[in-house]
């Protein structure tokens, strides 16, 4: 056998590819390279060597071989090589020479530090449709949900699957969160998302098994088998639920995994297509729910008050702005924290945020339904829409019951209760008007004794 192959001017080898006798994939050596190939990979290179003492070994890659190798197919793909910290443009060109069940193929590769779209969008014409149809669905819409809800019903069309589904992981309370999913009517007849069996931790153990690939491609018995090797949990939870294909790409920001789009049981003739078009959708997914979760953090932050955590007085006006117009019963609560000047006076303010901190705590149990809403310094504000007077009158009931429950904690409360005829300002009014009532009423009441402890405390 003689390859030439210092006549090519990129980094070149040649693989050779056994086929085992059940028809799967052998051992994959490096027979020969050209000397641009030795000097990339540097010295650890020798002659015949098996591939994955050079580079990390990858199901994906072995299954590139094998389809070029023995299947005759020209294989192409632009990956992110993680492992390298960098991106790799590379073809695979199937070589007619074979000695009895060892195939060969050539293999070319070009480095590139950053990902380039004209390599990333050089793809099959199939993958490219529906990866064109799926950005236009994405793109089609202002609705988030509509937007990825459209999406998964393009890929799953497109790669014939079962169920295609988009999941979100959430690190910091460890969370795995099905975003979307469309499923073939009828595929999961009991089957509901709420309660659905992945986990955190299984969700977490998919990263491992992806491992230094882009995707994880299962598409015959014998990938499940090597899969229930290194995980059985995994393997094992696919099995009972009827899984027997699946390609599953992890979404990123960055280098963070923020979730994953995977395609359930699809038409595994047509592998390369679905692996193209899910690779480079995931890529433009990861980029776009990364934005929106951002967005949504950011108005969360813009909303909530930092101390409570109780939404604050911006978000309030959103929410009265919403509320004008409309005709509904609803009940407004305007609360005044008693004493907080006192106790930042003599205890300082980390014991006056203490306090607020308490108070945010006691305001979400009583009101844990409701919107609660921290206006300023001591001032809250709660508004509750469809409720019956009587209803309201109990919800207060139980304020100040909680309130009494509490040494520190005391409120001036103005209320008020219309059945939606009323304008929401001449409400708001009316609640101040009965919390200032209240709050004289407090003072009258307490004021010369705080006077004295203060002044004693203060001697």
């Amino acid at each position: 056998m003689n390859f030439h192959l210092d006549d090519f001017a990129m980094p070149c080898c040649v693989l050779s590819v056994e086929q085992r006798e059940d028809g799967g994939c052998g051992e994959i050596r490096i027979v020969c390279a050209n000397e641009r190939y030795k000097q990339t990979m540097g010295p650890a290179y020798y002659e015949n060597m098996p591939y994955y003492e050079l580079v990390p070994q990858d199901n994906k890659f072995e299954d590139y071989c094998f389809q070029s190798a023995v299947n005759g197919r020209r294989m192409h793909a632009y990956v992110e090589t993680r492992a390298l910290g960098c991106w790799t443009d590379q073809t695979m060109i199937p070589l007619e020479y074979k000695e009895g069940n060892i195939h060969y193929c050539q293999f070319f590769f070009e480095f590139t530090r950053q990902a380039e779209s004209q390599r990333m969008a050089s793809v099959s014409m199939e993958a490219a449709e529906a990866v064109i149809s799926a950005c236009i669905r994405l793109m089609g819409r202002e609705d988030f949900h509509a937007c990825m809800n459209d999406v998964t019903e393009e890929i799953r069309n497109a790669s014939g699957a079962k169920d295609c589904r988009i999941m979100t992981v959430d690190h910091e309370k460890k969370e795995a969160l099905i975003l979307c999913e469309n499923a073939e009517p009828g595929y999961w007849p009991e089957h509901d998302p709420e309660d659905d069996i992945i986990t955190y931790e299984l969700m977490k153990s998919w990263e491992s098994a992806i491992g230094v690939s882009n995707e994880l491609i299962i598409k015959n018995e014998q990938d499940m088998e090597e899969l229930a090797v290194t995980h059985p949990v995994w393997a094992a939870s696919m099995r009972e639920n009827g899984v027997e294909s699946l390609i599953i790409s992890p979404l990123r920001r960055e280098r963070v995994i923020i979730g994953y789009l995977y395609v359930v049981n699809y038409d595994v003739e047509k592998t390369v297509p679905v692996k193209e078009m899910i690779e480079l959708l995931a890529f433009f997914l990861g980029i776009w729910i990364s934005n929106h979760q951002l967005i949504a953090k950011l108005e969360e932050i813009s909303s909530i008050d930092a101390l409570t955590g109780l939404n604050n007085r911006r978000s309030m006006v959103q929410r009265i702005d919403r509320l004008a117009g409309t005709i509904k019963p609803c009940g407004v609560v305007n609360l005044d924290l008693n004493g907080l000047k006192l106790v930042n006076d003599r205890d300082g303010h980390e014991a006056g945020d203490r306090l607020l901190v308490r108070v945010g705590e006691l305001l979400r149990k009583v009101f844990y339904d409701e919107d609660v809403y921290r206006t300023g310094g001591d001032e809250f504000i709660v508004i509750i829409e469809g409720i019956s007077e009587a209803v309201f009158e109990r919800k207060i009931g139980k304020l100040r019951e909680a309130v009494e429950k509490y040494d520190d904690v005391s409120f001036a409360i103005g209320t008020c209760w219309s059945d939606g005829h009323d304008e929401l300002a001449e409400m708001f009014r009316i609640a101040d008007k009965r919390m200032y009532d209240d709050k004289l009423s407090y003072y009258r009441r307490n004021c010369l004794a705080m006077r004295r402890e203060f002044d004693a405390q203060t001697k």
